[in-house]
């Protein structure tokens, strides 16, 4: 060994005989910076020495001195695993820059932080950018909404379809959840046009503007989606009542137009609108229902853009079922801000998008009952057109 070393750690040998805390700081510091140097003057048998008096030490210097060591620790791929461990279940002061930094953390270590840990240290892993989907469930499980919301904003972190689909799920109770799911790469599109029952105006066009639907998982299911609504007994057939009979009538002879269909609203006689609606875009009449109540008009714009509704005749179908909404002074509510916001909103989605949306509607048979699920509180703080 180099003469150098022999006389540090001869230092070090007269420090380790001194109990007093300033003492035991000086130890501690010299002997870090001894362990962390760049060169090689130390052989594996005596760094594993200093490793073992470095743990040893750690619980009788202060803080600071403890996350100093930290900081210099989580750069290094050197260190001794155990002392990486040991700070990274200390104080979140100390622990924070190995939990966010040290790839000498493996993940049996950081799923035992996650387990026994503050929310703090879990804030902090949840950043990391190496997490993987197993360490993601474990943060969903043991970690609170201000850690799931981390986890979600992490655009590292790897999530499962299983996890991804729970996600969705309490994003109808939690909003917060809702935009930054939105905003991850690896959200399937399915999963998003789920959404859209449940999120803000604004994020449902976010929805019908940026996610495309997998055509090939169409073609696998459409036939099955179809033979289940034909069965399902909550539908109505068509031809039970007058309007089913007059609308299926009218499109046997390729009279269901716009403009009867709008002639309907203008009479109010809004059963016949449905039905009409019901058929010519495949959805049943308990979607269209819903549509036509909502506060918001999106839904309706992608339905009507399916069908490549002309613009004029969108605007008049828009504006005749606002009719529903009247205040009691007989009012409409409709005002020009948000007309206009409807109508952009229709002249930029395509008639080919709103047909995928349309078709994916179809599939999912569990969207009407998630608007039913919806509570009251949801319904009181949507942000409307």
């Amino acid at each position: 060994m180099a003469e150098s070393v022999e006389g540090e750690l001869d230092q070090l040998m007269v420090l380790s005989r001194d109990s007093s805390k300033a003492a035991r700081r000086r130890l501690f510091e010299n002997m870090s910076g001894l362990f962390l140097a760049e060169d090689e003057r130390l052989s594996e048998q005596e760094r594993a020495h200093i490793s073992d008096i470095l743990s040893k030490l750690v619980n009788e210097v202060e803080t600071s001195v403890r996350r100093t060591l930290s900081e210099r620790l989580a750069a290094s791929g050197k260190a001794p695993h155990e002392l990486v461990k040991l700070l990274a279940n200390d104080s979140i002061e100390v622990a924070r820059p190995l939990l966010f930094q040290s790839r000498l953390l493996i993940e049996p270590d950081l799923m035992e932080i996650i387990e026994s840990r503050s929310k703090e240290h879990l804030l902090v892993v949840a950043e990391r950018d190496d997490i993987n989907s197993q360490l993601s469930d474990m943060l969903i499980e043991f970690g609170d909404e201000d850690v799931i919301e981390g986890l979600i904003k992490n655009g590292d972190a790897e999530i499962s379809r299983e996890a991804m689909a729970f996600l969705v799920e309490e994003s109808k109770r939690i909003d917060r959840f809702q935009e930054p799911l939105l905003v991850r790469q690896d959200l399937p599109g399915d999963l998003a046009h789920k959404m859209f029952w449940w999120v803000s105006a604004a994020l449902r066009r976010y929805i019908v503007e940026n996610f495309e639907i997998d055509e090939y998982f169409l073609d696998q299911h459409i036939s099955g989606a179809t033979a289940e609504y034909r069965d399902d007994a909550s539908v109505t057939a068509f031809g039970e009542t007058h309007a089913d009979r007059l609308v299926a009538q009218l499109a046997a002879k390729n009279e269901l137009t716009e403009k009867f269909l709008i002639q309907s609203l203008k009479s109010k006689q809004v059963r016949l609108f449905v039905a009409g609606l019901s058929l010519k875009s495949g959805l049943d009449t308990q979607k269209i229902n819903r549509f036509l109540h909502e506060k918001n008009a999106e839904a309706m714009a992608v339905t009507c853009r399916a069908m490549d509704f002309d613009r004029n005749n969108f605007s008049a179908v828009f504006l005749l079922t606002r009719r529903g909404q009247e205040g009691a002074e007989n009012k409409l509510f409709t005002s020009p801000a948000e007309v206009e916001s409807v109508m952009q909103f229709y002249d930029r989605l395509t008639p080919a998008k709103a047909r995928m949306v349309l078709d994916h509607w179809k599939l999912a048979s569990g969207y009407s009952d998630a608007i039913d699920q919806l509570d009251v509180k949801l319904e009181e703080q949507r942000v409307y057109l």
